[in-house]
């Protein structure tokens, strides 16, 4: 892990390309720059872990770790009525629905 955004997440390697087709993690952690403002509110604990978990995700045995449905949910649930109050909708392609909870770890969704 060298972006900046998720340097201090849990997981040191990472799978690209990613869903957005990112084949750097310059270029995750440049998409990743957009969220800098609602991370730094603190709308939700779990904002910056979901997104990390998108854009840089973890490796294991050389597969990309998918976040949580339940994980996004909560991040969502934290920053959305925020971002609807500055007229901002929850981006489209980080919708929970594209998210399942299947071999999630029961850490992962605290």
């Amino acid at each position: 892990m060298t972006a900046p955004f998720c340097k201090d997440m849990s997981y040191t390697e990472v799978f690209l390309p990613n869903i957005f087709v990112h084949k750097t993690q310059d270029e995750a952690n440049l998409a990743l720059d957009h969220f800098t403002p609602l991370v730094q509110l603190e709308c939700s604990a779990h904002l910056k872990p979901f997104l990390c978990s998108v854009y840089l995700p973890k490796c294991v045995f050389g597969k990309g770790l998918t976040p949580c449905r339940t994980l996004c949910e909560k991040a969502r649930s934290g920053c959305e009525p925020l971002m609807n109050r500055f007229g901002l909708n929850w981006p489209e392609n980080l919708k929970c629905e594209h998210f399942l909870d299947v071999n999630c770890k029961k850490e992962m969704l605290l």
